[in-house]
């Protein structure tokens, strides 16, 4: 019994919400309620004032709704799309206008870069979109729409003609320009002549589309009705908080405004970003002064392919405007010029705080741009918080909403050439100060010489140019750091390949990461002040635990059970020339989307992709906002551990030589389907076969392709067929048939691996070899994963073999109840026979079909490489680089030492002696890191080594890297321009040695080719194809340098953020 209280006392204080609460349920219940009662009534209580208290205080950094599950990002689209399919009816909304074509010379899809500028186009979604009119990329190779932001409109304009054929409505959109020439019958050729003649050009060379930016308001005027503001822009643009660099006047009192990066002496408009007041009849006409565009129809009718700077015309037609006002602004950022900090720093891309438990719709997610103010400043980065701009108490100016600039002194009149020449000056007539714009508008465009300073903003107002100071305001940004509104990457676009920057392709899907670093070597990942130097934590600093959460599934752009990647993936490149190590991708491939509607499209895709077997079916998933009872569009989860599975993943390339020997063909298929049924049928697996739709010469040769697609059809029937085996049962069979020869083994690797469902996955087996996986394999696989579930960041490798014997246990071949012809493997229990008889060797070449070509080196090479790209890299011997050698005996040894301890539960192993005691064992791990580190070194006899290594390192892969923010897919994929039978196969696993993963092998497990595998797949036809070709595909030395020099790099920038975020986290507790 508690003591009665007096009162008004203490303990009437404390009892009162507890009497008041007591009162009201007796009211309702006409009981006394129990303790438990209490307690859930507290609970309830307690849990609506959290949310009341974060609905009020919570921190909106500033739509993209995907963040908040599919279901909101529908509605809200949704409910965008009843006004307006193109924008949102806001008082004051920009559109920029952005036309794309794909190159002629390359695969048909949207550049490297899209995804980063997609993704960061996202931070401005309060008050701009962005509308993106295409053609000529096939629905396959375009953008999920629900990855895309909701401000990031894509619109088709891929047209039929009469004959069937596609042709773009780009063109017809252009010949607008021309419409008071048609309406005043003074068309010197018919509107269907221009309309052809434009389409030829801007399908020939794309970049043309640039000389009809001044006239956009006026050809997509129809896009543009819902609009305050119209501008353009390029698809090479990282964007960051614009809604706070647009000034309030800006938006309300210029008629154009354009951003420039501090070079305003020159007073051309930028095609980066200019943006005007949408008038559709005197603002959205100032380009009429511009008679390439007015008078296209002369111009086409005599020299169409005279390319015309929209810069030059466009800036003296509205600089000789009486009555608009018009103001060059400098708040642009670029990556010209080498002594920039970029270039030691990076760009920092920050996302702000991650949305809370109460966010609404209405959440819009930030981009915040900022870098070093000097190579000097950069430590000030490391020790900055990525949401800085959310700190009221250091920052409060950028809160505030005041204008991030300042004007500060007197406006003064700006003088240009024109008025000079004017004056009497004969020779301002001479003057030149851009070089891509004709002479014509030099005098009008160019300043008089030293009298606009960078940090001066040139304003015209009814016919005078002035200028004026302006200053940033303090305490706006952090000491030593320089912000702005976007980043401008013309000369890195040059170089970028999409594996460089797939960090940031679903970047906004999960609150894993809270920003990118943006590097001339691709996108980094922003690592915040709560990733812990253990690994993983959760947003509220619990340690990460495989059965607690399966969030990593959206975080990296591989597939989910739900959906498949949306990546694209390079068959073939080739070098640009310019600059060096610039390549371009010729061919590309991408998953199928579930549900994309496959008739609808008048394009031929770069390479086709046929599902032949997809192991969909009904059941339950809630990845990536799937809806309990709502039927899985890409794998069946019925019986998959997205978390604890092991997919095994395999490549096969037919080429036109196999197709020509059915019996080749079967022989391949065998292998790849005695690898399937040595994995089982309740883990996943995936196999990608390419073949070549149109290289078999001779007649038949059609045929030769379309029976090879039968065959490996029958071999692998869909799901419900009679003939249907069991061990497919959870496989996903695909095949790629392009027109190139000679794709990159590299990106079919990705391209499979990227097809996996699960955290853990096997890949590098090299079928054409005839290598088969041991028995157990897959148990010793799936083992591995359980143990290290809640152990981030590692990587097995797998040890392969070539047998000088078959597994004479059950012959040299066996049929399967079904009938189908299957390899048998060795297992386990053969290894005592295996290492005592050294009935296995790791030297493959030596078994091989083909042998590689040899020959000499050339002279005139730098460590193997030339600088010119002209004369090609000569195969040698590198048997003389024995110290790099070690690493894969290392690995070998080490494997051995832990299969012999695994199977026989004692180091001694088969002799009952000791060969190395586990410290020792321990020590190699270390070695064998330490060794693959050292081979990015890129000195001596170690590029050589890396280079000509002959084997596609077999690994179990984890998807969950060391830290949280770190993704294997897209932190460290295969190389896809590394195409070639030995080029750079170490390079993977020597990256995720320097990123920090822990490399180790997965004792038990391995691969082997056999003498019944090898003779099957080498006939005499094969043999007489002659030598291969076994060195890098990339025609140019150059460009492999390079490329090589970005991939060592890339990953070292990674590993020194990861040890400078180590060493705060241990300063912090100390």
């Amino acid at each position: 019994m508690l003591p009665h209280a007096a009162p008004g006392g203490a303990n009437a204080r404390i009892h009162r919400p507890r009497r008041w609460i007591n009162t009201v349920i007796m009211k309702l219940t006409q009981q006394q309620p129990s303790r438990a009662l209490y307690a859930t009534v507290a609970f309830l209580a307690t849990g609506l004032l959290f949310v009341m208290y974060n609905a009020l205080f919570a921190k909106v950094p500033s739509p993209r709704h995907d963040n908040l599950g599919a279901g909101v990002a529908g509605v809200a689209d949704l409910n965008e799309a009843r006004y307006n399919p193109y924008a949102s009816n806001n008082k004051r909304r920009l559109a920029i206008v952005i036309p794309y074509l794909p190159p002629a010379d390359g695969a048909p899809t949207f550049p490297a870069y899209f995804d980063l500028f997609a993704m960061s186009a996202a931070g401005s979604a309060a008050d701009i979109d962005y509308l993106i009119f295409h053609c000529f990329v096939p629905p396959s190779l375009l953008p999920r729409p629900d990855a895309l932001p909701t401000n990031v409109k894509l619109i088709d304009l891929n047209e039929a003609n009469a004959g069937g054929e596609h042709e773009c409505g780009l063109a017809k959109l252009f010949t607008r320009v021309t419409d008071q020439r048609q309406k005043e019958n003074q068309m010197q050729i018919p509107l269907d002549q221009l309309n052809a003649k434009i389409a030829d050009q801007i399908i020939d060379m794309p970049y043309m589309l640039v000389e009809y930016k001044p006239a956009f308001g006026h050809i997509f005027a129809d896009y543009l009705k819902e609009y305050s503001h119209w501008g353009y822009s390029d698809l090479d643009v990282v964007f960051g908080d614009m809604s706070r660099w647009i000034d309030e006047d800006e938006w309300n009192d210029y008629d154009i405004v354009s951003y420039g990066f501090g070079d305003q002496d020159k007073l051309y408009l930028r095609g980066q970003f200019t943006f005007h007041r949408n008038d559709p009849e005197y603002i959205n006409q100032i380009w009429r002064h511009c008679k390439y565009l007015s008078e296209m129809d002369i111009r086409y009718a005599h020299h169409p392919g005279k390319f015309e700077s929209a810069e030059g015309c466009y800036s003296q037609a509205v600089l000789v405007k009486k009555d608009i006002k018009v103001k060059w602004a400098v708040k642009a950022f670029t990556d010209v010029g080498e002594n920039s900090p970029i270039y030691t720093q990076g760009v920092y891309l920050s996302l702000g705080s991650a949305p809370s438990l109460t966010s609404s719709k209405s959440y819009q997610p930030k981009s915040v741009l900022y870098t070093a103010a000097t190579v000097g400043t950069g430590q000030q980065l490391l020790h900055l918080p990525t949401n800085w701009f959310e700190d009221t108490k250091k920052y409060p100016k950028y809160a505030e909403g005041l204008p991030i600039q300042k004007m500060v002194g007197e406006r003064s009149k700006v003088q240009t050439y024109r008025m000079l020449y004017e004056a009497g000056d004969e020779e301002a007539k001479d003057v030149k100060c851009m070089y891509w714009a004709p002479k014509t508008y030099q005098m009008d465009i160019c300043t008089v010489e030293g009298t606009v300073a960078s940090d001066e903003v040139v304003i015209l107002e009814k016919g005078t140019l002035y200028k004026q100071k302006f200053v940033e305001r303090k305490k706006l940004f952090p000491e030593g750091i320089k912000s702005f509104p976007f980043f401008h990457f013309q000369e890195w676009k040059r170089i970028y390949r999409t594996t460089e920057l797939l960090p940031s392709h679903n970047i906004r899907q999960t609150n894993i990461m809270a920003g990118l670093i943006i590097t001339k070597e691709g996108a980094l990942p922003l690592f915040s002040s709560s990733s812990a130097s253990s690994g993983w934590k959760l947003r509220h600093g619990q340690l990460w635990a495989s059965s607690m959460t399966s969030a990593w599934t959206a975080a990296d752009t591989g597939s989910t059970f739900a959906s498949p990647s949306n990546n694209q993936f390079c068959l073939k490149s080739s070098p640009k020339g310019y600059p060096k190590g610039a390549t371009l991708c010729e061919s590309a491939a991408a998953w199928p989307q579930p549900g994309a509607d496959k008739g609808s499209s008048l394009l031929e895709d770069s390479a086709a992709v046929t599902i032949v077997r997809s192991p969909t079916g009904s059941s339950t998933s809630k990845i990536r906002g799937k809806k309990a009872g709502s039927k899985a569009s890409w794998w069946n989860v019925k019986h998959m551990d997205a978390n604890n599975d092991v997919t095994l993943t395999l490549t096969l390339q037919i080429t036109a030589t196999h197709m020509k020997e059915k019996k080749v063909v079967q022989s391949l298929l065998v292998v790849a389907d005695s690898n399937l049924y040595m994995w089982g049928g309740h883990q996943p697996s995936v196999l990608l076969v390419h073949v070549e739709s149109s290289q078999t010469e001779g007649e038949g040769s059609n045929g030769l392709f379309t029976q090879t697609i039968q065959m490996i059809k029958d071999k692998f029937s869909p799901m419900g067929t009679p003939s249907s085996p069991e061990h497919l049962a959870n496989t996903l069979v695909a095949v790629v048939d392009s027109y190139e020869p000679g794709v990159s083994r590299k990106s079919l690797l990705n391209m499979a691996e990227f097809a996996a469902p699960t955290r853990w996955i096997i890949a590098g087996l090299e079928l054409e070899r005839g290598l088969l996986l041991s028995k157990e394999a897959s148990l010793y696989a799936l083992r591995e994963a359980k143990v290290y579930a809640d152990m981030p960041g590692h990587v097995f490798v797998l040890p392969q073999f070539a047998s000088t014997r078959d597994d004479t246990r059950g012959g040299d071949e066996h049929h399967l109840p079904s009938g189908r012809l299957i390899y048998s493997s060795a297992g386990a229990d053969l290894l005592p026979s295996i290492r005592g008889k050294q009935t296995m060797v790791s030297d493959l070449a030596q078994y091989d079909c083909t042998k590689c070509a040899e020959v000499e080196d050339e002279p005139g090479e730098e460590e193997g490489l030339d600088d010119g790209g002209e004369v090609r890299r000569r195969l040698t011997d590198s048997s003389s680089f024995s110290i790099e050698k070690s690493v894969e005996e290392l690995i070998e040894d080490l494997w051995w030492d832990l299969s012999v301890a695994d199977v026989y539960g004692t180091v001694g192993g088969f002799s009952g002696e000791a060969r190395a005691s586990l410290g020792a064992m321990a020590k190699m791990h270390d070695s064998v890191e330490l060794s693959l580190v050292s081979l990015l070194d890129r000195k001596g006899g170690r590029l050589e080594y890396l280079r000509s290594f002959d084997k596609s390192p077999i690994l179990l892969i984890d998807r969950l890297g060391p830290k949280r923010e770190m993704m294997t897919l897209d932190l460290a994929p295969e190389v896809e321009d590394f195409g070639g039978r030995t080029c750079f196969h170490l390079l993977r696993l020597a990256q995720l040695a320097s990123l920090g993963y822990r490399v180790s092998v997965l004792p038990g497990a391995f691969a082997a080719s056999y003498p019944n595998t090898r003779a099957a797949l080498c006939t005499e036809s094969i043999q007489k194809s002659g030598p291969a070709d076994c060195d890098c595909q990339l025609e140019s030395e150059s460009a492999i340098k390079e490329i090589l020099i970005d991939e060592v790099k890339r990953p070292g920038k990674v590993a020194i953020l990861m040890a400078e975020v180590d060493a705060q986290v241990a300063d912090s507790r100390h």
